[in-house]
This record gives C-alpha cells, sequence and structure tokens, in this order.
C-alpha cells in the first residue's frame, strides 16, 4: 500500500500540464479522425439517397420504355407512330396546308417606342421650352 506522500507524488504528476498534454494531444487526434469518418458517412449518405432517387426515375423511365416497345410490336403501329412523330405520310398521300390570306390578317399592334433618353442639360433646362 502506498503512504500518503507517495499518493500526493504519485496525483501530482498525474495531474500535472505535460501530462494533461500528452493525453490531450492523442484525444484531439481521435476527435479529428472520428469528424472526419461522421463527415465522410453524411456525404455517403447524401449520396446514396440521390442515387436511390435516380434509380427510382430510371425505373419509371425503363416501365414507360416497355410500354413503348409492347406497342409497337406489328408494322401498323409502327407507321402510326412514325406518321405522329415525325409527320410523314405514305407514298400516293397528299398534304393540304390551309394558309390565311394575308390581307385577312391584322398586323400585331407595335407597343410604343420608349421615349428618346434625356442628357443631363435637357432634364435641367427642359421646363424653359
Amino acid at each position: 500500500m502506498l503512504n500518503v506522500y507517495q499518493k500526493r507524488k504519485l496525483q501530482r504528476v498525474l495531474y500535472s500540464r505535460f501530462v494533461l498534454v500528452a493525453l490531450c494531444v492523442p484525444l484531439g487526434f481521435l476527435g479529428y479522425v472520428a469528424w472526419g469518418a461522421w463527415d465522410t458517412e453524411r456525404l455517403t449518405n447524401e449520396r446514396r439517397v440521390a442515387l436511390a432517387e435516380q434509380l427510382a426515375a430510371l425505373e419509371v423511365r425503363a416501365g414507360a420504355l416497355e410500354r413503348d416497345l409492347a406497342v409497337l410490336e406489328n408494322p401498323r403501329d409502327i407507321e402510326l407512330e412514325l406518321r405522329r412523330r415525325y409527320h410523314v405520310g405514305a407514298a400516293g398521300e397528299e398534304e393540304y396546308v390551309f394558309v390565311e390570306d394575308p390581307s385577312d390578317v391584322r398586323e400585331e399592334a407595335q407597343p410604343d417606342a420608349p421615349p428618346p433618353a434625356k442628357g443631363w442639360w435637357e432634364r435641367l433646362c427642359g421646363w424653359l421650352r
């Protein structure tokens, strides 16, 4: 068993500034490493959520593409889709385009032009005129 003086000496050594600094340095390093790990985990979680949203959007798009492929199974459906998207016609078909008579079209009202910019002298002495 330690006597009272030895306990005080041990206490004095353990509570000295040198020992406290020696303990704080590794604790600070561990805190820094833990902070870096937490930050990395947070960024990874954000990326995971963003990728999950992107995956859900891609799955919806894949479903739409599958439905489009199911519609385009026979040549008649392919022809209808081509006509709808690209405005093409079959051989021998005629297309009529109706154009308005230019004399019947009213001219659109043009907005009034802004007044010309005045210089500082005209603004100052403009009231004399």
